[in-house]
Formats: C-alpha cells, structure tokens, sequence
C-alpha cells in the first residue's frame, strides 16, 4: 500500500460483504470510484451534522 499524500488520512474500516456490494454497484451507476463515493457520502454526513 503506498504513502498517502500530504494533508490526507487513510480511513480503513471492515464492512459487511452486501454493503462493500451495493457500495460497489452504486458507484459504478455513478461513474465513480467507491473511495470517491464513501468520500461523497461522509462529507454530506457530516455537514448535516454540523446544523
């Protein structure tokens, strides 16, 4: 696994095999990558969480 860029954090968590699945599925409609869409989806969390 190589370095990870300056300013970055590497999240590394276990998940079911059906949500990686459905992670997977969704990104591929979405024309992205699954670390671009769990990407996506954590900053839309999180801003929600702020208000």
């Amino acid at each position: 696994m190589g370095r990870v860029s300056e300013g970055k954090r590497r999240l590394t968590c276990d998940i079911p095999e059906d949500l990686h699945k459905e992670l997977r599925i969704l990104a591929v409609q979405n024309d992205t990558s699954i670390t671009n869409y769990v990407k996506m989806i954590l900053e839309e969390y999180v801003e929600k969480q702020k208000k």
